[in-house]
């Protein structure tokens, strides 16, 4: 869907921009992991990798086509869905798998970088209206943090509360 415009350097590069994106995204809240049961902690790492990697590639798409712009939200979605799938499969191979957990990091970063990539050429507009979209952008970063933030003190508040009280005394 790309039009005659485009660089040939935008696929590969949205792909590893987006899977650096993905690893910033993933390998902090992973590192949670050592204080949060991962039943919580990997989705929620997944989905923010997912969330930067959606966003990354569709501005570098954006900035190497001239004539159209991709679907941000869209994009977003796609690669939302696919951080499920791989979260799923992150926290199969981690029960199941004694596999360091980098390995797991570099595999998702990778999978989620790709789908991102290829949802950024696949799902384009003719229109094109960058202040639209990068208020988008700063929404769904506003929205992902405050979601990430609800559900971890959400949970290890409740954690932290249920395991102090020791019952009466």
């Amino acid at each position: 869907m790309d039009s005659d415009t485009a660089s040939p350097i935008a696929g590969p590069l949205s792909w590893v921009l987006a899977s650096i994106a993905a690893i910033v995204g993933i390998a902090p809240l992973l590192a949670l992991g050592l204080v949060i049961p991962p039943q919580l902690i990997v989705p929620v790492a997944a989905l923010a990798g997912g969330l930067l990697a959606g966003l990354v590639s569709s501005w570098i798409r954006n900035a190497f086509t001239s004539d159209s712009s991709s679907r941000l939200l869209t994009v977003v979605g796609v690669t939302a869905a696919a951080a499920l799938v791989v979260a799923v499969g992150m926290f199969l191979c981690l029960m199941f798998l004694p596999v360091p957990i980098i390995v797991y990091l570099l595999i998702a970063a990778l999978i989620l970088g790709g789908v991102a990539a290829w949802a950024a050429w696949r799902f384009r507009s003719p229109n094109r209206n960058l202040g639209r979209d990068a208020l988008v952008s700063l929404g769904l970063l506003v929205a992902g943090a405050l979601v990430i933030m609800a559900v971890l003190f959400g949970f290890c508040g409740t954690l932290l509360t249920c395991s102090a009280y020791s019952g009466p005394t």
